[in-house]
């Protein structure tokens, strides 16, 4: 009689969901959050995938134990009529897994990123194991000289686990790749999202500033790249969407470029948006800018500058509104007056008003240099608006001829230059 040692896969009724069903639909077909994977006895990895019958998952289950990959308590073979087949708890567990398990959209994202490896001539592997820090990426490949880890992240992550999980896999020595599960994009308008902290921790952890997602129902690639934080819950991005057919080798998924062109207009949609409809509902660093505005430069709020709205894909680092951590720089720029406008003056500004909590950082790690960014490709910017002007090498000025807006009518012909 085999063993359950004999059967690496166990297998499970499953297949690439129809592209006309919805993603709903799929889930409620398929089983919604069942654990589709377990360690057996000799330390190695079982999945249900599919092709074995019922007969011969309840052999392997009679002749073999099942821990968590998470927790290593033991877990039970289910062989149901009414779910899919799964691995449970035997006990009630304070796991990640007893209560979240896997989805079939993340299991199916998985196998068809590895499917698409296999087709670019790659030998990838789906979960290795890798020991020394104790992680199973969802998949690995080895490409020339360089190893790659792909996480396909479907469900909200923290901060501090994404951190975690993504030093690991650099540690050992892979280059890591996160694609966010499709399920994951809220799109509000043509090039306008919403984000959650799964988008900010993936972006944090993207050295190019770009965020890959996925769709296995739908086959597809979504880039997001060029992203400009207006307000907490509107970013403005460049969208990109291909089959992976597209692409020709793996590294090519990371460098996508696309246009800004549209992206342009969605940010002048959102001034306007603003001008005409301001937010009612304000956070304590608004309704201080909002005053300072009214009493120091006698502006309402609907018609604040055009150089607090000017956008820098630098800026993510702030989680603030464009217009409340521009304000607070502009604000004091317009005070000096005659004095000499410096980055380091900027910076240490700037320094001051997130330790006074007047502008709110995403990140408790940003670094000076990082800000410091921010602030040069403002002054950059100001400058070809007009707004300063250099006196000498690394020393600015505030033009003398800075007028309040007073009508809608001047603030949108004003905000047209933004892209000129």
């Amino acid at each position: 009689m085999k063993s359950c040692f004999d059967t690496i896969k166990v297998h499970f009724r499953y297949s690439l969901p129809d592209e006309r069903k919805s993603y709903n639909t799929v889930i409620k077909e398929q089983g919604a959050k069942d654990m589709n994977a377990a360690i057996m006895e000799n330390g190695k990895l079982i999945r249900i995938t599919q092709h074995l019958t019922k007969r011969r998952l309840e052999h392997v289950r009679a002749t073999c134990k099942f821990y968590c990959p998470e927790c290593r308590q033991e877990v039970l073979l289910k062989l149901g009529e009414h779910r899919v087949h799964h691995f449970a708890h035997k006990q009630l567990s304070a796991c990640p897994l007893a209560s979240t398990g896997e989805t079939a959209y993340h299991q199916a994202g998985k196998m068809a990123l590895k499917d698409w490896l296999t087709q670019l001539g790659y030998e990838p592997l789906l979960e290795k194991y890798v020991s020394n820090i104790q992680q199973r990426p969802d998949v690995t490949v080895d490409i020339e000289n360089k190893s790659y880890a792909i996480e396909f992240q479907c469900a909200n992550i923290s901060w501090k686990e994404l951190h975690k999980r993504t030093e690991g896999l650099r540690a050992a020595g892979l280059y890591p790749i996160w694609i966010i599960g499709a399920n994951r994009l809220k799109r509000m308008a043509g090039q306008l999202f919403s984000f959650s902290s799964i988008h900010w921790g993936i972006l944090r952890q993207s050295k190019n500033r770009r965020l890959i997602f996925y769709c296995p129902i739908q086959n597809r690639f979504i880039h997001l790249d060029q992203l400009l934080v207006f307000q907490p819950t509107k970013i403005c991005a460049s969208m990109t969407v291909r089959p992976p057919s597209a692409y020709r080798q793996l590294p090519a998924l990371l460098s996508v470029s696309s246009s800004n062109h549209q992206l342009y207009k969605e940010w002048l949609k959102c001034i306007r948006q603003f001008r005409e409809r301001p937010p009612r509902i304000l956070a304590n660093e608004s309704k201080r800018l909002r005053t300072i505005f009214y009493e120091h430069h006698q502006t309402a709020w609907p018609f604040l500058p055009t150089e607090l709205f000017i956008p820098l894909t630098e800026a993510y680092i702030f989680s603030s509104p464009v217009y409340v951590w521009q304000g607070c720089l502009y604000d004091w720029m317009v005070r000096t007056g005659k004095e000499q406008v410096t980055i380091h003056l900027l910076l240490k500004e700037i320094e001051r008003c997130v330790q006074n909590k007047e502008v709110k950082l995403r990140y408790t790690n940003v670094t000076i240099e990082e800000i410091k960014e921010v602030i040069i490709s403002y002054v950059r910017a100001l400058v070809k608006l007009g707004f300063l002007y250099m006196t000498k090498e690394g020393n600015y000025q505030v033009t003398s001829n800075q007028k309040p807006i007073r009508t809608a009518d001047e603030a949108i012909k004003r905000d047209a230059f933004l892209f000129h």
